[in-house]
Formats: C-alpha cells, sequence, structure tokens
C-alpha cells in the first residue's frame, strides 16, 4: 500500500481504484488486541493539482479482544470509512508527504486502533462473575480519620 506521488498522479484519471487485501497481524504486538483478520481495504483516490492527493478508503476487519470481565476472547467486527488528505506541503489538516512516497500501511492501523473500543464485554459475562468478597467481611476503618481534627 505504498505508491510514489508519480504513481498516483498518472493513475488518477484512469486507474484510481483501491482494492486489497492486507495482514497488519505484525503490528498487533503490544496491545490488547488477540488477534486480527486481513484487512479488506477499498476505496479511491484523487488528484488536486499535483500537490493534494485524498484517499477515500472502507476498511473492513474483525478483531479478537479479551472480554474486561472475563478475559474469553470476543470477535468485534470493524467497518469504517474514512477520508486521509496527503500534501506536499504542510497543514494541520492532513498527512505531510515526506520525500516521494505515501504509505497507508501506517493510516489504516492508526484507525483501526482509533475506532478500536476501549473495553469489550463478552455475551453472559456478569451472569459467570459474583460480586460478594468473603476476604474483607471485617470493617476497615479509615487510617485517615484523626487528620481531620488535626490543627495546624
Amino acid at each position: 500500500m505504498k505508491w510514489t506521488i508519480h504513481e498516483l498522479m498518472k493513475h488518477a484519471k484512469t486507474d484510481n481504484q483501491i482494492n486489497t487485501v492486507v495482514d497488519l497481524s505484525q503490528f498487533i504486538d503490544g496491545t490488547d488486541i488477540i488477534s486480527i483478520s486481513d484487512v479488506k481495504v477499498q476505496g479511491e483516490y484523487e488528484v488536486f493539482d499535483q500537490e493534494e492527493f485524498v484517499f477515500y478508503l472502507e476498511i473492513e476487519c474483525e478483531l479478537i479482544l479479551p472480554c474486561a470481565i472475563t478475559l474469553k476472547e470476543v470477535h468485534y467486527p470493524m467497518h469504517i470509512e474514512t477520508e486521509e488528505v496527503f500534501t506536499t506541503f504542510k497543514d494541520d489538516d492532513s498527512h505531510y508527504i515526506e520525500g516521494i512516497t505515501i504509505d497507508l500501511l501506517p493510516i489504516i492501523w492508526s484507525n483501526i486502533l482509533l475506532e478500536m473500543p476501549m473495553r469489550v464485554i463478552s455475551e453472559g459475562a456478569y451472569d459467570e462473575v459474583t460480586y460478594e468478597n468473603d476476604e474483607f467481611e471485617e470493617e476497615v476503618t479509615n487510617v485517615f480519620a484523626d487528620l481531620k481534627n488535626y490543627d495546624k
């Protein structure tokens, strides 16, 4: 998913479609993601004034995430629609093109991470957990209770 800006300009009018499947499983280390399916990327792009490249992308995949309560595996399908803008000039609303290539893989991965939920709950997770705690049955005293009467 890496092109030179010259390739993109050459194909902008005739072959500007994107339809590919990528494997991003090498990126999941250090995340809460247990596994990720192959990522289907579809869309198209436009070139404006040979300085601005706009990609209209649909990203589809399935994540396997741990349940926040039981740690069971939860299948989480994702469908993301995004518009990504790359420019040859620095702009706060776009990605700056350093050199002559545009690589969409980091952009696709960052969109997946941004849309990934903070926590997922498996079906029936609340039924499997008891909230009783026999370990702390005795009354706990507040160790800071004496400080509220303390005068400076």
